[in-house]
């Protein structure tokens, strides 16, 4: 193997990245995958049938082949590893996969011999086991994804915990146990989205402070310099020209 010697360029293309937008309900996620050209919206609620997205109703699907939605999820990624013809692939929501990881989980312990207890739940495993398998599930539908030849955008909702003492919000990725920490770390980009009388709005300006002994986080950011700080309004034009402005404001 022969090592580097010499400094290479930073890459500031967005192809090929990972984007994680989070949000509460109807804060303008779905309507960013929407403006995407060539992008795959994988829809896993219908919830893009009043939108010009190029979407696959994953519950249309299932319902048309009497299989079950994990299976029809496999079989899309399982064509787009074979050939992936769009620039860009959207996963709405991460949420509903998170769901479908879980049932299936269960029946995978369920069916496993050593295990020596049966659930209907994945906290009902001991030692964890439940929610371990879950985990390996999720993130492997992750990796998948991220070996896809084109950019990937991950829909998601985002939990609200707030200081009793502050008041303050903290908003995390909605997802149980670890999860919440290791997607975000797998990702390129975070943004938040919201809803304000300014309109739809995307935050990647992440932040942790300590107040009072305990931790506010906001779970955003970006590794591209020119993103990484940025409130911008929430559309992928407004993404595009952020990223290749240079860093200049305006």
């Amino acid at each position: 193997m022969k090592l580097p010697t010499e400094r290479k360029k930073a890459d500031l293309s967005l192809d090929g990245d990972m984007f994680l937008i989070i949000g509460e309900p109807k804060s303008g996620k779905s309507t960013l995958a929407s403006q995407i050209e060539n992008c795959l919206v994988i829809d896993t609620q219908g919830g893009h049938q009043k939108l010009p997205s190029m979407s696959v109703d994953l519950r249309k699907e299932a319902a048309a082949s009497k299989k079950d939605l994990m299976s029809v999820f496999r079989e899309v990624v399982s064509s787009l590893k074979k050939d992936c013809p769009y620039d860009a692939i959207a996963v709405d929501t991460l949420d509903d996969l998170s769901v479908l990881a879980e049932e299936l989980a269960v029946k995978n312990l369920n069916n496993d011999m050593k295990t020596k207890n049966t659930g209907k739940g994945i906290g009902d495993f001991e030692f964890g086991k439940g929610y371990a398998e879950h985990r390996n599930i999720v993130m492997s539908i992750v990796s998948t994804l991220r070996s896809l030849d084109c950019t990937v955008i991950l829909i998601a909702h985002n939990k609200r915990m707030i200081d009793e003492d502050t008041n303050e919000v903290t908003k995390v990725l909605d997802l149980p146990g670890k999860l919440a920490h290791m997607i975000p770390g797998e990702v390129d980009h975070i943004g938040i989205s919201t809803k304000s009388k300014k309109g739809f709005m995307l935050s990647f300006e992440g932040y942790e402070h300590e107040r009072s002994g305990k931790k506010s986080i906001m779970q955003a950011g970006s590794r591209h310099p020119n993103l990484n700080g940025k409130v911008l309004p929430t559309s992928w034009e407004a993404i595009l020209k952020e990223a290749a402005s240079g860093g200049k404001d305006g």
